[in-house]
């Protein structure tokens, strides 16, 4: 770090120096620091001309230095008149101005706790809030958490009656958000402004920093934050379009309108209402009525009041009145230990939710909320009963009605199906090694094998639960063995997800694995890359990126793990192949075939082996799972053999499952000998295998003519380098070959001197090497 302070001549976002003896806080370059290098670039630009930290720092009867330091993130003295004046110079609003102000007196007086609900000012507040019917109200503290809220804003967002309902959480984090708000992007800045006001003026305040260091988790929302100098205290008269479930999810126009209550200053009520559209003239249509309104219109045993609450889960669902129907499994998808139950009176869900305090918080939402708010419900065992019992309470009354309804329904997304089947085609006409083929249907009557290998001969007796639910005969299974795969894509997809996020059944953790692609021993390498390629792009597409990818000697074993179950793909005899099995049983059993005693021959050895290698995946890996490790190579023919099954594995599977990123890891002494300092192994899909060895430690390097008759192609800054992608196939074992032969001649002398260092993948994600025969 520098002992000086950049001046007016520093690029934005130097790193934080250290000034006058005085170290920056942690994170400061994402607080005031930062924001007034932002301001003083912005006010330059709309000025015309540079504002230098001189002119400021003098202006303000300071020095050029004091000012210097107050941007480098030095703790400085900065009194009220400094404020305004550098607000007046820096062309700062009220918000700005004002936060500058906070930081100078250290931020506001710490934010206490709200009142709790039975105290006099928080149910006058809920008075308040119930008034502003139908226009969904709701009241936040100065965290930004979710302390109230009336009957349209219950049914209009069911997740703020969850435990902890933050909205800036809920906001930025959610996929729930980035579908409400058709402009997600700019209600993004305008929150992170927001948190940015909150945090200037409570500075001291945990809860503040432990959301935003979930936020910039997210890249797209650390870049934002790092990039945008925004601050907002709150969002007056605000505009936005949303499309939520409650308005059969048309665009609606909304504006908010901020209130900051005196009896509870540090929290802001926020009432947002409808804007008139071109048929309402003035006035909402039904669409935009919240479904508790149209609810109290109908006959009900038991209205519900404005603000309901009940001591027990049992008198929660009574509110649904007589017939009332429990819904289990939409309660446990929605999480949060909330309760549905459908009340057929006024054929509405009674949404109960859990609080701290040991009551349950109760809102009437509609079907159609409940229904879209759980699409996975569709591949859950025994969910059909309560689907359909919602579905036909969103269509109409009258049976003939709801007939057409449907009808209307289903003739648009048939058509929606079709485009996006011409879609596809054309894509793959396009590029038809890259997609899989077009034209799939997932029907009863046409697809693949689920319950039995393709190849196999017993598929009636491997057929489960599943096929029998699903209506598949053994002789529908059998007729795909050897027809086409046309249809497998979907399906494939539709696999993966009951796999991961539904509770699978113990027939699926025993049945054997499900093959999505035969592959027989006279594969070849291209064959099985694009395969893997294809079968993982459709189940990440359903389910996101796995938790590990990884292979070994026999092909790909990619992981979506949890402490649960695991979703296995992976390659067996049959080919590529699907399954999910109890994680703590899967692990164990790979484990011991980890430690079982070596056979004579190491190739033998490495190819039985479960996985050579794995890249755990994801922004986080401050956590990383344990693997086993195969014991050091005892002599040079083990590490070769251990080079060369893990080459293989990365020169056929990588590309496919890490596209372009390259991997790669050293091997260094482990102590001084000879000339050998580093020997870096790298494998990508545009190079291929590649080997560069630090020639640095001979004096004025090894002769040119020697190393190449090692067969070393380029010397570069110090460095031999090779690569083996001529020798295609054959790459992988010549590259290991070469790698052991160098590091003997440079006078180790045996795999016991050596360990490996620096195992990374440049796109990120924590690369392991169970299966390499080195010690770290």
């Amino acid at each position: 770090m520098s002992a000086v302070p950049p001046g007016d001549e520093a690029a934005p976002g130097e790193g934080v120096p250290e000034v006058a003896g005085v170290e920056a806080q942690p994170g400061q370059l994402m607080g005031l620091a930062g924001l007034l290098r932002a301001w003083r670039a912005a006010a330059s630009q709309r000025l015309g001309r540079q504002i230098t930290q001189k002119e400021i720092g003098v202006g303000a009867g300071r020095s050029e230095r004091w000012y210097r330091l107050l941007e480098s993130g030095a703790n400085v003295r900065l009194e009220r008149q400094h404020c305004e004046f550098i607000g007046e110079k820096l062309l700062l609003g009220r918000d700005e101005l004002q936060a500058l102000i906070f930081y100078s007196m250290g931020g506001a007086v710490s934010a206490g706790v709200a009142p709790g609900f039975e105290s006099p000012t928080r149910r006058a507040l809920q008075v308040l809030l119930d008034q502003q019917m139908p226009n969904p109200t709701w009241l936040l503290d100065a965290r930004w958490n979710v302390i109230g809220y009336n009957e349209a804003m219950k049914s209009w967002c069911p997740w703020v009656m969850e435990p902890g309902a933050n909205l800036l959480r809920w906001g930025l984090l959610s996929e729930e958000a980035r579908k409400t708000f058709v402009d997600w992007p700019k209600h993004a800045v305008e929150y992170l402004a927001m948190l940015r006001f909150s945090m200037l003026r409570y500075p001291q305040e945990p809860e503040l920093g432990a959301l935003l260091t979930d936020i910039t988790k997210d890249p797209y929302l650390a870049n934002l934050w790092e990039t945008r100098s925004e601050v907002t205290e709150a969002r007056e008269n605000f505009y936005y379009r949303v499309s939520l479930p409650e308005h059969d999810f048309k665009v609606v126009e909304l504006e908010s309108q901020t209130l900051f209550p005196a009896s509870l200053p540090e929290c802001r009520l926020v009432i947002m209402h409808w804007l008139p559209g071109d048929e309402s003239e003035g006035t909402a249509g039904p669409a935009a009525r919240p479904v508790v309104a149209e609810a109290r219109s109908q006959h009900s045993a038991q209205p519900l009041p404005s603000q309901v609450t009940a001591p027990t889960a049992a008198e929660a669902a009574a509110y649904a009145g007589e017939g009332a129907v429990p819904l289990p499994i939409f309660s446990e998808l929605h999480g949060a230990g909330c309760q549905l139950t459908y009340a057929p009176t006024t054929r509405t869900v009674i949404w109960a939710t859990p609080q701290e305090d040991g009551r349950w918080d109760v809102a009437e939402v509609s079907p159609y909320t409940v229904i879209v708010r759980a699409p996975q419900v569709i591949y859950v065992e025994g969910a059909s009963e309560e689907y359909k019992l919602l579905a036909r309470a969103v269509l109409p009354l009258d049976p003939a009605d709801a007939v057409q309804r449907i009808q209307s329904m289903t003739a648009h997304l048939r058509r929606r199906i079709e485009l996006l089947e011409e879609v596809h085609g054309e894509l793959w006409e396009a590029n038809p090694r890259s997609f899989p083929i077009p034209g799939a249907r997932s029907t009863k009557a046409h697809r693949p094998l689920w319950g039995a290998n393709v190849n196999s001969a017993d598929a009636a007796a491997r057929a489960t639960d599943w096929d029998v639910a699903l209506g598949i005969s053994a002789s529908d299974q059998m007729g795909h063995m050897t027809g086409s795969m046309e249809s497998v894509d979907i399906d494939i997809a539709d696999m993966a997800q009951e796999f991961h996020f539904v509770h699978p059944s113990e027939s699926d953790f025993q049945r054997a694995p499900v093959i999505l692609r035969p592959l027989g021993e006279d594969s070849s390498a291209e064959q099985r890359e694009a395969a893997t390629a294809e079968v993982l792009d459709v189940i990440v597409e359903r389910i996101g990126p796995p938790t590990l990818y990884g292979g070994g000697v026999a092909g790909p074993v990619i992981r979506w793990r949890d402490e649960h179950r695991t979703v296995l793909l992976d390659h067996g005899v049959g080919g590529l192949q699907l399954s999910v099995r109890r994680t703590a049983a899967l692990e164990a059993k790979e484990k011991a075939e980890f430690e079982n005693g070596k056979p004579d021959d190491p190739a033998t050895y490495f190819s039985r082996l479960p996985y050579l290698w794995q890249l755990q995946s994801g922004i986080d890996v401050s956590t990383p799972l344990t693997v086993p490790v195969v014991p050091s190579a005892p002599d040079w023919q083990w590490l070769e053999e251990s080079l060369k099954a893990l080459l293989r594995a990365w020169w056929e599977q990588l590309p496919a499952q890490i596209g372009h990123d390259t991997a790669g890891f050293n091997i260094v002494p482990r102590g001084v000998r000879g000339t050998f300092v580093t020997l870096s192994v790298l494998c990508s899909r545009d190079d291929g295998v590649l080997l560069l060895v630090d020639d640095r430690a001979e004096p004025d390097g090894t002769p040119s003519a020697v190393m190449a008759g090692r067969g070393w192609h380029d010397r570069i800054m110090g460095w031999w380098q090779r690569d083996f992608y001529d020798l295609g196939a054959e790459g992988p074992a010549a590259a290991a070959r070469m790698a052991v032969e160098e590091m003997r001649l440079r006078g180790v002398d045996s795999p016991a001197e050596l360990a490996m260092a620096e195992v990374r993948c440049e796109g990120g994600g924590l690369l392991m090497l169970p299966g390499l025969a080195l010690r770290v």
